[in-house]
């Protein structure tokens, strides 16, 4: 293995999604001997605003304060979130830092893992969805079929 490939296998992007699937992920990975560099990334979705276009102007300008408040807690919790395993891995000897990220979250850690040059994509497994989407869940599911990189899903 080369040397820039070895460096890129010690560095994790860390999927958070608030579920106790993805402090699974972090616990193991706190027990991981040889640690690396993480990067701990939470993806918050954006909330979509209804179409409101019929609706009175005050009624609207009062859904956008609604969305936007909903928006900034969630976000708050989030960081809270990552502040957590950031602080759980550096106990452990990782260097880590976190990142909240607002979009779709297959695309975001994707982007991550990209930025990151990283070596692995770490994730939990919530098993939502369908019948195809049992056993991992979509973002999990989705990761496998278009990381580039080696993705570790903890259950």
């Amino acid at each position: 293995m080369s040397r820039r490939r070895a460096g890129a296998a010690r560095r994790v992007v860390v999927g958070l999604d608030g579920s106790s699937h993805a402090s699974r992920v972090v616990a193991y990975l706190a027990r991981w001997s040889g640690r690396g560099r993480a990067a701990v990334v939470r993806v918050v979705e954006p909330v979509r605003v209804p179409s409101v276009a019929l609706v009175p102007a005050f009624m609207r300008a009062a859904v956008a304060g609604l969305v936007q408040a909903d928006m900034a807690a969630r976000v708050r919790t989030a960081r809270r979130e990552v502040e957590a395993a950031v602080a759980r891995l550096r106990r452990a000897g990782w260097r880590a830092r976190g990142t909240v990220r607002i979009g779709v979250p297959l695309p975001e850690l994707l982007r991550s893992v990209r930025e990151e040059r990283a070596g692995m994509l770490a994730l939990g497994a919530r098993g939502a969805g369908g019948a195809a989407r049992l056993l991992l869940g979509s973002v999990a599911d989705g990761a496998l079929k278009r990381a580039p990189v080696p993705v570790l899903i903890v259950r």
